[in-house]
């Protein structure tokens, strides 16, 4: 009877830890821990994947902790794991962001802010419309389904209660900081191109057309050539999502994923 009581609640252990890295993924990656989605939902989702991984990494036992501190610290190191793979695809996501906040400024678009839920902030119109469509061309591709993949590998190369953190843990992030902005530059390129070519041109005609007030036709004109600039480039900025969005993991993978001692 003891040995069922103990094993018991060494299964409920590590259902308990496996729920706190799966929560720390789904409050930051993209589309599940978005504003839009309801607290509720979340919790749902993280309670149903806990349910499915269970199973399939209960062959480690973790041992019971001694004491109150000692299980805040195991929980605390799951739920920073989870946080941390969430986060590393978030910031790419920001990289993203800026590419369209740069291209925002460019037509007058910045002027006009929304919501976004995103990211809990106010961004330009153009900002919050190139991140809807990222996020769009990461479901379409699986990139959530890669995602998943990414946190069943930890799960396998660390198990519960196993978590160690490795020291280039900062520069690890530091790399997928910088690897964003280089990505949401490469995307930005084409629309701002566009956009340069849109002005000289309104340049030379103001200076063909002095009557012209190239002031109120200019905006108007450079958005419509900044959206028929993206609708072009929709098959290259997704090719370059393809290629390029999962490299942040692959960059956080080995902070994490060695071998248990």
């Amino acid at each position: 009877m003891q040995f069922l009581t103990g094993h018991v609640l060494n299964q409920f252990l590590v259902f308990v830890l496996v729920l706190a890295r799966v929560s720390g993924l789904v409050m930051l990656a993209p589309v599940w821990g978005a504003g839009t989605v309801p607290a509720r939902v979340r919790a749902f989702l993280a309670i149903g994947l806990s349910l499915i991984v269970t199973p399939l990494v209960c062959t480690t036992s973790v041992p019971l902790p001694e004491n109150a501190a000692r299980l805040a610290m195991l929980l605390g190191c799951e739920f920073a794991l989870g946080l941390s793979l969430g986060l590393a695809v978030m910031i790419f996501f920001a990289g993203l962001q800026i590419a369209g906040q740069l291209a925002g400024q460019m037509t007058g678009m910045s002027l006009a802010e929304t919501a976004s839920p995103s990211f809990d902030s106010n961004i330009p119109v153009f900002g919050e419309l190139l991140n809807l469509l990222v996020l769009a061309i990461f479901v379409v591709t699986g990139g959530h389904h890669q995602l998943l993949d990414a946190l069943f590998q930890a799960f396998q190369q660390m198990p519960p209660g196993h978590v160690r953190f490795s020291p280039s843990l900062v520069d690890a992030l530091t790399e997928v900081t910088a690897y964003s902005f280089r990505v949401g530059l490469q995307v930005s390129l084409p629309l701002m191109l566009a956009l340069l070519l849109s002005i000289l041109v309104m340049g030379l005609i103001s200076r063909t057309l002095p009557q012209l007030n190239v002031l109120a036709v200019g905006f108007s004109v450079n958005s419509v050539v900044m959206l028929a600039a993206l609708l072009l480039s929709l098959g290259i900025l997704s090719r370059v999502f393809q290629e390029e969005a999962l490299v942040a993991l692959d960059i956080i993978r080995p902070v994490y994923y060695s071998p248990t001692p």
